[in-house]
Formats: C-alpha cells, sequence, structure tokens
C-alpha cells in the first residue's frame, strides 16, 4: 500500500510540475550548435556501473563527433574505473557533492554540458546550467528542459538505454554507427587473470560459467537457493567449472550459494572492480540478475543468460546479441519497487527455465568453439 501510494504521488508531483513549467517553456529559447567552436566536453555520469557501461557507445560516437574536443566525464567512486584504458575518454573526474561542483567544475567554463541521465528528476539536469556550459542537453521529461538550450530527446520505455543515449549523441551530430557499449582491459589486467584461474586448477581451454547472484535493490534479486541448485545442475550435465562472483558486501550471498551448490563451485567474491572485469572476459557465460555484471559481461562479449523482474524491461535490457533473458511480464510489473513482500516476478522464475536456457547457451558456444578450432586447423 506504501508504494502504492508513492507511485501515486510521484505521479501526481511530475503531471503538476509539468503543467506549471509549461507556460515559461513556450518562451524557450534554444541554440544552433557550432560543432567547430566545440572545444571542451562535460558528461555527467556519477551513478552507477551499469549505467557507465551502457554510456560507453555514446562516448565512442561523441569522440567521433568531436576529435578536436577534450571530454571530461564527472563519475561516481563507484563507477569511474570501467572508463580505465577507454581511448574516447580525456579526463575522468570524481563527483564530490554541490558544493566541490560549484567551486571545482564551474569555473573550467564548458562549452558542452550532457546530462544523460534518464529520469523525470531536475537536479541533473539543473546542473548543466550550473556548470555554467556554453550549450546544454539531456533528455526532456516533466519540464527537465527548462535548463536546456539545445533541443534534447524524449525518452521511451520501449527503447533500451543504449538506443536512448545514442540517439542523444546523434542530436549532436554524432554518427552511431559500430557504436555499442565497451570496456578496455590491459594485457597486465589479463595475464592476472589467467593466473587467477591457473591458480585454481582452471585451465586455458575449460569451459566456464560464471554466476552472480548480486543486484543493487533486494527485488531484483532471484533467490540464492536456486542460484546454487542450477550450479549443481550444471556439475552433473556439463565438464565445466562454475565460478561464483559477489562485491565484498554480497559474500553473504555467495556464501548461501555455495551452500547448496557444494564444494565444486570455486569462490572468486571480493575482487576490486578491475580485476572482475578481467575474469569475467575469460568466462563463456553469466548467469546474473539484472544488474552492473550484467551489462558488463554484454559489453565483453560474453553471453549472459539473467532474471528480470520489477524493472522496466526494454529500458534495461543487455545489448549482446547472444544474451537471454527472462522475464515473466506479470500484470504488476514493471513496479520499479525496491522491496516487495510477494516477489511474484522473481519467485515464478524456475530453476528449470533457467537451466534450459543454460542448456541453450553452452549448446552453441560449444559449437561456437569447435568451428573456431577447426578454422584454425585448416590455416
Amino acid at each position: 500500500m506504501l508504494n502504492v501510494l508513492k507511485a501515486l504521488l510521484r505521479t501526481t508531483y511530475v503531471k503538476t510540475r509539468s503543467a506549471l513549467l509549461w507556460p515559461i517553456l513556450l518562451l524557450r529559447r534554444t541554440k544552433k550548435l557550432p560543432k567547430a567552436e566545440v572545444r571542451s566536453i562535460l558528461f555527467l555520469r556519477y551513478d552507477r556501473i551499469g549505467d557507465m557501461v551502457l554510456s560507453t557507445a555514446a562516448l565512442k560516437a561523441l569522440r567521433r563527433a568531436y576529435p578536436q574536443a577534450k571530454i571530461t566525464i564527472l563519475a561516481s567512486q563507484r563507477n569511474h574505473e570501467i572508463l580505465k584504458h577507454n581511448p574516447h575518454v580525456d579526463e575522468i573526474l570524481i563527483y564530490k557533492g554541490i558544493l566541490w561542483f560549484l567551486r571545482e567544475i564551474r569555473p573550467k567554463g564548458y562549452d558542452l554540458v550532457i546530462d544523460p541521465f534518464v529520469t523525470h528528476e531536475l537536479k541533473q539536469a539543473f546542473m548543466t546550467y550550473l556548470a555554467g556550459g556554453e550549450y546544454r542537453i539531456g533528455f526532456e521529461n516533466a519540464g527537465r528542459e527548462i535548463f536546456f538550450n539545445l533541443r534534447g530527446p524524449v525518452a521511451s520505455n520501449t527503447k533500451r538505454m543504449v538506443e536512448h543515449l545514442l540517439e542523444l549523441v546523434e542530436l549532436l551530430g554524432g554518427n552511431r554507427k559500430d557504436c555499442e557499449a565497451e570496456v578496455f582491459l590491459s594485457d597486465k589486467e589479463l595475464q592476472w587473470a589467467s593466473k587467477a584461474l591457473s591458480n585454481k586448477g582452471i585451465g586455458e581451454h575449460t569451459l566456464i560459467v560464471a554466476i552472480h547472484p548480486g543486484a543493487y535493490y533486494l527485488s531484483q534479486r532471484w533467490s540464492t537457493e536456486r542460484f546454487g541448485e542450477l550450479a549443481r545442475r550444471i556439475f552433473e550435465q556439463y565438464e565445466a567449472k562454475v565460478i561464483l562472483f559477489g562485491s565484498r558486501d554480497g559474500k553473504d550471498l555467495v556464501k548461501k550459494v555455495k551452500e547448496v551448490a557444494g564444494k565444486k563451485v570455486q569462490d572468486f567474491s571480493g575482487l576490486r572492480l578491475r580485476e572482475f572485469m578481467a575474469l569475467l572476459s575469460r568466462c563463456h557465460l553469466l548467469i546474473c540478475n539484472n544488474s552492473g555484471p550484467l551489462h558488463i559481461a554484454s559489453a565483453l562479449k560474453v553471453s549472459t543468460v539473467s532474471m528480470i523482474g520489477p524493472t522496466v524491461t526494454p529500458l534495461w535490457l543487455p545489448s549482446g546479441r547472444h544474451d537471454v533473458v527472462i522475464n515473466k511480464r506479470l500484470s504488476c510489473s514493471p513496479c520499479n519497487r525496491v522491496v516487495c513482500k510477494g516477489h511474484e516476478c522473481m519467485e515464478s522464475i524456475t530453476v528449470d527455465e533457467v537451466f534450459e536456457a543454460v542448456q541453450s547457451q553452452i549448446t552453441r558456444i560449444r559449437s561456437q568453439r569447435k568451428r573456431r578450432v577447426a578454422a584454425q586447423k585448416s590455416v
């Protein structure tokens, strides 16, 4: 009941705000962006890991459109390492609060400030104005555009997040061709991953299935008992290594999965983000909830099977060619609740149907590996 009330109040607030700002928006004047004059760009992305991963597609398109400009990303402590080694970014700054922002960012006088947040909230839009940028753009929603002087797109729940972000950059003169989410790993990081796997007895040609049971919100998590049962079935049917990932805060989740899965599972929880990314790049399949690791896997071209419940499904679908998403599409979904007592959207996803998806993925992966080996032998 409380969640329903909150949703109603939010809807009422957004509609009221739109009505109040509408007369002012009629007088809004927008500018035409002179691309050649843009020498410095600020891109606001100080939120979560998955959002940053998905934004890398837009950053590539932005670099292509403005090769002469210095591109600065305002990131968070949580997500900034996603951009390490990214050739499309010149500078990364860590957001430290609004007073810091006014003191450190506004004096820099960026030519173009971009707000990529798909939200009804005003804060990020207002920050483009506070940054003192000559040109400002973001998604137009419920009057947010009052702080922008360039025409921005209107978001839709029927499109993936990557599509939204590329559309935003296209309005700035960018070209989306061949632009997709990507992360970059160094040779040193990849060598570390190979050694870490070798130390656990996992060889270079071993089929590796990874499981990450965590998610930012409780309502987005499939049960740890079912993850554990799934791991046991994979052991029983395939000659594969199953490894568990989890954040330092999520070690309890991994422990519960291990209690059901048994001793054969390999525990790699508590890694630093870059270490996790390097190890994940060596995996053939990731099974997880809707979360940052899901989008990292897609960016690394690692196949996935994921479970999505209360989230706006089209918006947060992974963008990989071989990603399988299990979603019940119940009448109450998407509710976007942080906590749900019934949790039917996730509880109704069975181990049998997830295992069926895993079987399909493993069959395809093995077939691809055989063709690759055959092609190498024929050379």
